[in-house]
């Protein structure tokens, strides 16, 4: 209905794509058309055939009025009903010449062929002293919504394809005045279509029956929309938006001939005749199609023709596609060529925000705004959301007008974020009017209607699915569209992409923001290159998953080369941002008791390397979960991480892991006697220290249970802390963080799954703590970065302290060590790979396979009996 889908107070062009934007989405929610204006072209068809043909299918009607001028004989014989030869012909020689049709035979065909099916009615408003130039339309669903439009827009191709054009549009459901406005000009419509009108200056007479025969004879039975399509006896091949047909007009068919397996095999779609797929590149047209139907057309004795929309999209996508390639190349490397260019777009921004962008960032919120769709892997804590707003801030600047909303898709961490940079970098020069999915005030009416109310739209990617239909209303080309920590829209057969896609395909202007753009390999730049470039993928990218998957260097470096104009980068370094200080490791020699636990543990799981890996973390902090059974449960609460099907994984919880424990009575009174780990007291001993000193650290641990201890027992100290985990909602969160933020609590505790990514803490703590970590290198970096960022005064100090718990020497050892130097490693290989220029996975995320190789390892040495 037309209350479900998005409608701008207004339009205009070469803003906008009226068509597109405002006729073919409002006709398919239609079942009538009423319009009035001063010129009609048949061309004009060809904008919004989508929107008839919806129009047609909902059983709806199209009523058109036009303006003709005529004598004031002639007129005064319509109004006395006398109907002559010589005005027929005067008509119908109009109708085949210029006005009120322009006529060709393509063009003309799709009129005859909509009057001939009973869609289109069409009327003449006679006048005797100029043009009748009312232009306005009114659409109305079967609910009798109705979305008014007027301005100067004619009914021609010349309003749609080239002319200035502007509409105002007003909606029936907006309010009563609003909705008696357009009842006043339905009422207006009927009297004038059904010749009613008492003014005397206006007669509307119907096309009558010899007119309309001669018109119908045009009639080609379907729309067409090229004049190559109306070639007799040939096989024509022409492309729609993109999208690749057959205008099969020979006497002979085809439908038997072999020769045609191979295409069917290859392009067409359960090979049906002929339903080509929606992928099928320039390269491949040009060099297998075209080249086979020529062959086959010379083999089998019939004509075949490629239409000119085939040719100019092979010239269109060769050129452009190198063109922004090129273009991309320029900016990062700073040419000359857009020194003035830069220099305009620097004081149209500085007019639009209040907190001036860095030099670094400046250029690549520029880059941003010019390239339209690219990559923006600037490393975390680089300002990468103040160089969207940049961005933002130009594309809708009053001197451009080019996009009126942002609309962000991303995790549902990074929303506080986005408001709170949008405050911090405009200021009091525009008002955050925000549509937050995760807002407790949020209803899925608000993403049905009004949109156009709100600068700042945030969805989450778990929502994708839920609010894929309405998103696709709301998306247009007026739209900056950003995918945030892209990714997660990870796995080339995943679920989550398949939503994402169809709302990329859907706007002009759209980016990708990641720190860790490689997580998994080559593989994961697929997803992030359809949405940007899906119709360019396969000529200019080209790159098959399993090249991906298995790059060799050769490969890696043709990636690099092709994706390089299609991102930027900017380090810390870049920013200035003060390194941190090096890791302080605590290390705390386990007692008597937690070494007789720690022996326990490897006698029993020796052999099961993921239970040994989970108990031993449990036992380094918190030894009261050796009695808990190791299962999904267990884990419930942590959250944040997922599958590449975007499915929640509670933490990295595999089958492997489940354990339900079964010791014996002694076993069990070794563990009792451990009421706290002696690492768990050294980190709460530190925590104590610093906030004593002033300092408000935040502190990382993986489980639910040993958060809530940590965080009871500095309470009983007489401090406040922030807890938060998986299970507390994201507004509650939100509120925690801004709390933390501003000084009401004293630390933070949480885990890496649940708040490691899109959390600025910096300005406020300046202390990690690692109670508990894991293999996963991508939180641990993250975790990092939320209080090492842009913004830090150069002579900040950042510190983390990694607590590590250590056997007895010549007894069996715990995993802490073991854990962090091997996190120390990859993250020494990933910094290599993110601070350059090139993309190089250079360390696995195969959590499970790392600690089953590492743990082997682990287990092998365990037997030396000395781990120091």
């Amino acid at each position: 209905m037309l209350q479900n889908i998005h409608i701008c107070p207004g339009y205009e062009t070469p803003t906008n794509d009226i068509a597109d934007e405002f006729y073919n989405p409002v006709l398919s929610q239609s079942i009538s058309y009423d319009r009035i204006a001063g010129y009609f072209s048949s061309k004009s068809l060809v904008y919004f055939s989508k929107g008839l043909e919806s129009l047609f299918l909902n059983k709806g009607h199209y009523r058109l009025i036009i303006s003709n001028q005529i004598s004031q004989e002639d007129y005064d014989s319509m109004i006395d009903g006398y109907e002559r030869r010589g005005i027929q012909e005067k008509l119908i020689s109009r109708i085949n010449e210029k006005l009120p049709f322009q006529k060709d035979n393509k063009s003309f065909s799709n009129l005859a062929y909509l009057i001939a099916i009973g869609l289109v009615d069409i009327k003449i408003g006679f006048t005797t002293d100029g043009l009748f130039h009312a232009k306005y339309g009114i659409m109305t669903d079967k609910n009798n919504d109705s979305v008014y439009f007027s301005g100067s827009l004619n009914e021609t191709e010349n309003a749609f394809a080239h002319n200035y054009e502007n509409i105002d549009v007003k909606k029936s459901w907006t309010d009563n005045d609003t909705a008696n406005y357009i009842k006043n000009y339905k009422q207006s419509f009927e009297d004038l279509w059904n010749g009613n009108n008492k003014d005397g200056m206006l007669f509307v007479k119907e096309i009558n029956d010899i007119v309309k025969k001669e018109i119908v004879k045009y009639d080609k039975g379907k729309l067409i929309v090229e004049e190559d399509l109306l070639t007799p006896d040939s096989l024509i091949l022409y492309l729609v938006k993109n999208q690749l047909y057959i205008q099969d007009n020979l006497e002979i068919s085809l439908k038997k001939t072999r020769k045609l397996r191979k295409i069917k095999e290859d392009y067409l779609i359960n090979g049906e005749l002929w339903n080509f797929r929606k992928d099928i590149g320039y390269k491949e047209i040009q060099k297998r199609i075209i080249p086979f139907f020529e062959s086959l057309a010379k083999r089998e004795g019939f004509n075949f023709v490629v239409a000119d929309s085939v040719w100019d999209f092979i010239d269109d996508s060769k050129f452009e596609i190198n063109k922004l390639s090129l273009q991309g190349i320029n900016i990062k490397n700073k040419s000359d060529l857009y020194t003035p260019y830069i220099h305009d777009f620097e004081s149209i921004v500085n007019q639009e925000i209040s907190r001036h962008l860095r030099p670094a960032q400046l250029w690549v919120s520029f880059y941003m705004a010019t390239m339209q769709r690219v990559g923006n892997f600037s490393v975390p804590g680089a300002g990468k959301t103040a160089m969207v707003y940049g961005t933002f801030a130009y594309l809708s600047a009053p001197q451009q007008k080019k996009v009126d909303k942002l609309v962000v898709i991303g995790p549902k961490s990074s929303f506080l974020a986005w408001k709170d940079e949008f405050r911090a970098v405009f200021g009091n020069k525009r008002k955050l009017r925000v549509l937050d999915v995760q807002s407790t005030s949020f209803s899925e009416e608000d993403i049905y209607k009004n949109t156009d109310q709100y600068n700042l739209i945030l969805v989450n990617y778990e929502s994708l699915q839920k609010y894929e239909t309405p998103l696709s209303h709301i998306i247009n080309r007026k739209t900056l569209l950003v995918f945030d920590e892209i990714h997660k829209l990870k796995g080339v057969s995943a679920e989550r992409p398949k939503y994402a896609q169809p709302l990329a395909d859907l706007a002009h202007y759209k980016l990708a923001l990641t720190g860790t753009p490689i997580p998994n390999g080559y593989v994961d730049v697929y997803n992030m290159l359809h949405f940007l470039y899906k119709e360019e993928y396969r000529d200019y990218f080209g790159f098959t998953i399993s090249e991906l998957q298995n790059a060799d260097f050769t490969i890696a470096k043709e990636i690099n080369s092709k994706l390089n104009p299609f991102f930027w980068r900017v380090t810390k370094k870049d920013l200035d941002v003060p390194p941190a200080e090096p890791d302080h490791i605590k290390e705390v020699t386990a007692t008597q008791n937690e070494q007789r636990v720690i022996n326990i543990l490897w006698r029993k799981y020796g052999h099961q390397p993921f239970k040994l890996y989970i108990r031993l973390i449990q036992m380094a902090s918190n030894p009261y979960l050796l009695k808990r059974a190791v299962n999904k449960a267990l884990f419930t609460n942590i959250g944040g991480d997922e599958d590449e099907n975007g499915k929640a994984l509670d933490f990295e919880y595999d089958e492997v892991m489940y354990d339900e424990p079964d010791y014996s009575a002694d076993e069990l009174e070794a563990i009792d006697s451990l009421k706290e780990s002696s690492k768990f007291d050294a980190a709460l001993n530190k925590t104590i220290r610093l906030i004593s000193e002033g300092h408000k650290p935040v502190v990382w641990a993986i489980f639910v249970d040993t958060i809530d201890k940590f965080t009871t027992r500095v309470e009983n100290a007489g401090y406040k802390v922030a807890k938060i985990y998986g299970s507390v909602p994201p507004v509650e969160r939100e509120k925690i963080i801004q709390g933390f933020q501003s000084g009401k609590y004293d630390m933070l505790i949480s885990n890496p799954h649940t708040l490691a990514e899109s959390v600025s803490l910096h300005n406020v703590s300046h202390d990690a703590i690692y109670l508990e970590y894991s293999f996963n290198l991508t939180h641990m970096l993250q975790s990092r970065d939320r209080i090492h960022r842009l913004g830090l005064k150069p002579s900040t100090k950042t510190n983390y302290y990694y607590f590590e718990l250590v056997g007895v020497k010549g007894e069996r050892q715990p995993i802490d060590k073991i854990i962090y130097n091997r996190l120390a490693e990859k993250r020494d290989l990933m910094l290599q790979a993110i601070e350059g220029t090139q993309l190089r996975p250079a360390f696995t995320e195969n959590q499970k396979n790392e600690v089953k190789n590492l743990m082997r390892e682990f287990m092998k040495d365990g037997q030396k009996n000395d781990y120091n």
